[in-house]
């Protein structure tokens, strides 16, 4: 009895176990049927979301699908309006050719949102973990692609148009977005805001109820060109202790706000329209690396009061850290404009920062006809103990633009207060060329430490004077009678830097180097510059004519020995 009740309980067993398995195997098919759908625009009636039967419309698409689903967006001449809203761990993705590189006229897997009265006219919102590929974003009223707090987005081969157009209408962007107020209140083609928890963080503007976080993870953004827009390319911004790590390959930014109104020829006129490429902000304890290579930045605005910079690295805020790699980066502008207002191919800020740390490393960039400068560190609203380490090699300057406000191509701004803790500057392997100076330090404010090396690179046909002692130096250092100066030296061979010299200056009738130090209570500016071609002589300092060298105040300079045949690099 005992033994046919166990056969017994033990078949049923055997049963209740089969019912269980085959519906787990049904409910993992039905799950797996169900992670990728596809949706159209021109589908005519909404379908299942198979590819036989798409949906119609991304609303529907957002209703059914799940966190870790796919779908795929089938070509279409429509776009597929209102913006969508992805889940965690999904993946967006447009079918057919490359939307980079497609016919214009050909049907495309496009999306855009043209009213705010969903998602405030963003186009794709991002979640955590979601890769947008092969996507054509047009017409997209805010962002093209917007995401806050979005761990490990992956962001590519994706085209971004005529975003935020708006009729050109500057007042009504103004009013409506609040684009030029301030350093911070942008958006863009792409925008990712990275936040952690904090009473004050930028994040809880945007988008208050979605959690902080203390890693954004690895971001990839590679392979997009954003074109034929108003205001901004790709905005990156951090705040409150994040940590984020961002790779950039291949992007293309160009034609920006170039149908825009002067911005102050306006009744009344708006003080200023930023027109930027690339724009990363790290606030208030972030740490940031951004590993940027193959980017393109032109035709950034018209002429007017515009700051169309190419790429821009900023920091404000206590003790922020942003690392950049730059390399194979191209900043062109060849429709020759000057904005009145600014316009440098690179620009390195610490803007109110206090203990803030910038370390920038661009290597093998062409850099051209900028408004201002090439490469600008600015120190804006009083920073106090930054500290910069700027690196460029193996890299082109030049500048033939008659429009623009003639600068040193590579340029420190210093604030007028407040302290800096370091400012190290290598230039190696690079050559600097055409209007404007080549490296102007104009130091306003306290500094600890002032280490510039400068190798194996080539000055040539500075041909248009800029203010200060020396107009269109090749190299112009000064320092202000009333702030403190520590450790300063320019290396430009045989220093303790370690630069080997082999510099060219071939600059015409202009002082090669001019360096000022007019407070004699410092230690003074050591200048070293062995092993230099000054055209085939020793160099001349003033007051011997013509000269090469410009010393006043407090300052060292050591030559012994020169070039007498061009390196010609």
């Amino acid at each position: 009895m005992m033994t046919t009740t166990r056969i017994r309980a033990t078949a049923a067993s055997a049963r209740q176990f089969t019912v269980v398995v085959a519906f787990v195997l049904f409910a993992a098919n039905t799950a797996v049927a169900a992670t990728t759908w596809y949706v159209k625009a021109d589908a005519g009636q909404p379908g299942n979301g198979t590819r036989e039967q798409p949906l119609n419309t991304l609303q529907g698409v957002e209703a059914v699908s799940r966190p870790g689903d796919t779908i795929r967006v089938i070509p279409s001449q429509k776009p597929l309006d209102g913006g969508i809203q992805l889940k965690d761990g999904q993946q967006l993705i447009g079918l057919g050719d490359s939307v980079t590189k497609a016919n214009s006229n050909s049907a495309r897997a496009t999306i855009t949102n043209t009213t705010n009265a969903r998602y405030d006219g963003d186009a794709i919102r991002l979640a955590n973990d979601n890769l947008v590929q092969n996507i054509h974003v047009d017409g997209a009223v805010r962002s093209g692609i917007f995401g806050v707090n979005a761990a490990k987005a992956q962001i590519r081969n994706n085209l971004v148009t005529n975003n935020m157009i708006d009729g050109n209408d500057v007042r009504d962007l103004e009013a409506r977005f609040i684009l030029y107020a301030s350093q911070g209140n942008h958006f863009a083609g792409i925008t990712l805001l990275s936040c952690g928890p904090s009473a004050s963080s930028y994040c809880l503007t945007h988008a208050p109820t979605i959690p902080a976080i203390a890693n954004a993870g690895q971001v990839v953004i590679s392979d997009n060109v954003i074109r034929d827009s108003n205001v901004e390319g790709i905005l990156l911004l951090t705040d409150t202790g994040v940590v984020a790590t961002y790779t950039l390959t291949n992007n293309v930014v160009r034609d920006l706000s170039l149908h825009l109104p002067k911005p102050e020829s306006l009744t009344p006129p708006v003080g200023l329209v930023r027109s930027r490429a690339f724009t990363l902000i790290a606030l208030n304890g972030s740490s940031v690396t951004v590993n940027m290579s193959r980017f393109r930045a032109e035709n950034l605005a018209p002429a007017g009061n515009f700051a169309s910079d190419g790429v821009v690295l900023l920091t404000g805020g206590s003790g922020p850290v942003l690392n950049a790699h730059v390399s194979d980066l191209v900043v062109v502008n060849p429709h020759m404009t000057g904005e009145v207002n600014n316009g440098d191919s690179v620009e390195i800020q610490h803007r109110g920062t206090s203990n803030g740390v910038i370390n920038v490393d661009i290597t093998r960039a062409e850099l051209r006809d900028p408004a201002s400068a090439n490469v600008k560190i600015l120190e804006a609203q009083n920073p106090s103990n930054g500290i910069y380490n700027i690196s460029i090699s193996d890299s082109v300057l030049s500048n033939a633009n008659p429009a623009g406000g003639p600068d040193s191509q590579i340029r420190l701004s210093g604030a007028s207060t407040g302290a800096t803790k370091a400012f190290n500057l290598r230039v190696k392997n690079t050559k600097i060329s055409g209007i404007g100076g080549g490296i102007g330090i104009a130091n306003a404010n306290n500094l600890e430490t002032l280490a510039v090396l400068v190798e194996n690179s080539s000055f040539s046909d500075l041909t248009q004077p800029t203010t200060g002692p020396a107009p269109g130096a090749a190299i112009s250092v000064s320092h202000p009678a009333d702030r403190r100066l520590g450790t300063a030296t320019i290396d430009l061979g045989g220093g303790s830097l370690g630069s080997r010299g082999h510099n060219r200056f071939v600059n015409k009738a202009l002082v090669d180097v001019s360096v000022t130090n007019s407070n004699p209570g410092t230690a003074p500016i050591k200048v070293n510059a062995s092993g230099n071609y000054w055209g085939g002589g020793a160099p001349v300092v003033a007051p011997a004519t013509p000269a090469d060298v410009l010393l006043s105040g407090n300052v060292t300079f050591d030559a012994p020995t020169h070039l007498t045949a061009d390196p010609g690099h």
